[in-house]
């Protein structure tokens, strides 16, 4: 996907507690490191000009999730880096304003495993409603500057409910390792979507009423890498 974008303009009616609350999960390979590059993000235009919630990579290969409104409403970049392009990484965001604890209001957990050490960790205020599932907002992997440089698999948006990483996966009993539910039991919402089940079809694989994603820059490209069959890749840090 290095230079392709993947959107749409959400065209469901929205809801309060749809944007207080959601989950986003999906697997991801990065197959290009050390430079800005948007996993997903949703905003008006799809510039990323103001108003806008977005989870990226810095430079510095950092996970940096972060909404702007005339401002940073709220901030989460770890302090730890994700550099394996041999590696597919899953990750989950749990978002739930509803919270009173302002550390439970957004959970990240990487591999099954939550994470709890950030360079930066601004909380949203309680109740606060993002611009993910807000109506009329474009909503897409990657911008024109900034594309995903790696591959995407399963990727799961539910609308009103906050999963755990668990519904998405589950520990090897014999290995150790964290491996993939390719079919989770979850509630999409009006306006989830499952996207990037096993090629290169943009179509929902979740029923909804914001209509399919389409690739508006690019080519979307089908391998057989995936997080249940890992092949191997070069590492450019050598």
């Amino acid at each position: 996907m290095a230079s392709t974008i993947v959107s749409r303009t959400q065209s469901g009616s929205e809801s309060a507690a749809g944007r207080r609350t959601w989950t986003f999960s999906c697997w991801f390979k990065r197959t290009g490191i050390s430079s800005s590059q948007e996993l997903f993000g949703s905003d008006a235009n799809g510039a990323r000009s103001n108003n806008y919630n977005i989870i990226d990579f810095n430079s510095s290969d950092q996970l940096d999730f972060g909404g702007y409104e005339s401002g940073t409403t709220f901030r989460k970049i770890t302090n730890r880096v994700f550099r394996d392009i041999n590696a597919w990484y899953h990750l989950v965001i749990a978002f739930d304003t509803t919270q009173s604890t302002a550390d439970d209001r957004i959970k990240i957990y990487i591999n099954g495993t939550r994470e709890t050490s950030f360079g930066t960790s601004t909380n949203p205020a309680q109740d606060y409603q993002s611009k993910f599932f807000s109506s009329g907002k474009v909503h897409a992997f990657g911008r024109s500057s900034q594309t995903f440089d790696g591959v995407i698999s399963h990727c799961h948006a539910t609308e009103g409910t906050a999963y755990a990483p668990t519904v998405f996966g589950s520990t090897d009993a014999t290995t150790g390792e964290w491996k993939i539910n390719a079919s989770p039991s979850v509630s999409y919402g009006t306006n989830g979507f499952f996207l990037f089940k096993n090629d290169n079809a943009v179509t929902n694989q979740a029923g909804n009423s914001s209509g399919n994603f389409a690739v508006t820059a690019g080519t979307l490209t089908k391998t057989e890498d995936n997080p249940s069959n890992i092949f191997c890749t070069m590492n450019p840090l050598m």
